[in-house]
């Protein structure tokens, strides 16, 4: 490594956001090690109420500015600003929502890194007026971004990315990496007694939801015992927890809320099977969790999802929204203990080549190599 650099981070939330995803536990991850091997990081994220304007979070200096509303506009103000008082070498945006588009106001090199875009699927998730607008935001991408380097998050991503209009050679792939000695099997840690599925994840309209809780429905007929557990918060718990009830399902559904890392860890062991049926994903984190702790997953057959989850090896890819599929392949999974071994232990073995240190260490390169405007 040449001199230290400083590189700014936009992103719309921080790992301590109360809604902060994978996004934000695939950039806090990557960056604390990039920061530790001698960088200067600054985040600059949205506020949330409690929440202090500046915090240092490991190595990285967080600053906080704007909301989900303007964080597009006003954070990329404050970038510039800071890039006026400070020596900055590299913007790095994290293109998850809407763009920041700082291309167009600086010559400080820019680094996008994109998890996944939305496309037509933000009209699942958002009304008509405002899926609009981040759909044509996204639109904006290949004209601002157009000769930058990229880093994609799946092979999936960067598809998505060449088929709206970049160069292949521009994008380089940085998986999300997992923390090996915590996320892994224990002998001491039983498969629940009772047939346990679990879901891992916000609680969104585009998470597809819905359709998992409809086809667990027809699964309690085949095996009475089941269960479904849903690990997580989300803007659309109010309306799935109508649905459960109308399903008369409430005495074998629960929604769990936010759990810690501990209790995530201990449902992953014990459940039979992840479901995961999103209609579109960067990658899946809890995909690639639960295949590090033996537990195979059943999840939508979509861009992102196929590259975290190896069809008939790690778990089955399933229709988007079928109802059918997704109630015989919960019911098959649920019933046939040799095929979860079969799975859990092929998951296991294919989660061992994801660590977080060698991901960051490809991240790392990239930074450095367009800091030098290579």
């Amino acid at each position: 490594m040449g001199s230290p650099l400083h590189i700014v981070l936009l992103d719309y939330r921080d790992i301590t956001h109360p809604e902060a995803g994978g996004a934000e536990v695939y950039l806090n991850e990557i960056f604390q090690r990039i920061a530790a091997h001698g960088h200067r990081v600054t985040l600059l994220s949205g506020r949330y109420r409690g929440a202090s304007p500046e915090e240092r979070i490991g190595g990285i200096r967080v600053l906080r500015i704007g909301n989900k509303a303007t964080q597009n506009v006003v954070a990329a103000r404050a970038a510039l600003r800071l890039a006026r008082t400070e020596q900055v070498d590299l913007f790095v945006e994290n293109i998850c929502k809407i763009p920041f588009l700082l291309p167009v106001f600086t010559r400080i090199p820019v680094l996008p890194i994109v998890l996944h875009l939305f496309g037509w699927t933000v009209f699942y998730e958002a009304n008509p007026a405002f899926a609009s607008y981040v759909w044509l935001y996204e639109r904006l991408i290949p004209l601002v971004y157009r000769g930058r380097r990229f880093v994609a998050i799946s092979d999936s991503t960067a598809r998505d990315l060449v088929g709206r209009g970049l160069r292949n050679s521009q994008i380089d792939i940085v998986s999300p990496g997992l923390e090996l000695t915590r996320y892994c099997s224990d002998a001491d840690v039983p498969k629940s007694e009772q047939p346990l599925l679990l879901y891992v994840g916000m609680l969104k309209r585009y998470k597809g939801i819905d359709t998992m809780i409809r086809a667990f429905a027809r699964v309690r007929a085949a095996v009475p015992g089941a269960r479904l557990a849903l690990a997580g918060k989300g803007n659309d718990r109010p309306r799935l927890e109508a649905l459960v009830r109308t399903l008369g399902l409430t005495d074998c559904v629960s929604f769990e809320g936010w759990v810690s890392d501990e209790r995530k860890i201990d449902f992953l062991r014990r459940a039979s099977a992840l479901v995961y049926p999103s209609v579109k994903e960067g990658w899946g984190i809890p995909t690639m969790e639960a295949a590090a702790c033996a537990t195979p997953t059943l999840a939508s057959d979509v861009a992102g999802l196929r590259d975290a989850v190896r069809d008939g090896i790690t778990g089955f890819l399933i229709p988007h929204q079928d109802i059918d599929a997704w109630a015989r392949r919960m019911t098959e999974i649920l019933t046939d203990p040799p095929l979860r071994a079969r799975l859990g232990a092929a998951a296991q073995a294919w989660a061992r080549g994801f660590g977080w240190d060698v991901q960051a260490e490809k991240m790392r390169a990239t930074v450095e190599a367009v800091a030098k405007g290579q």
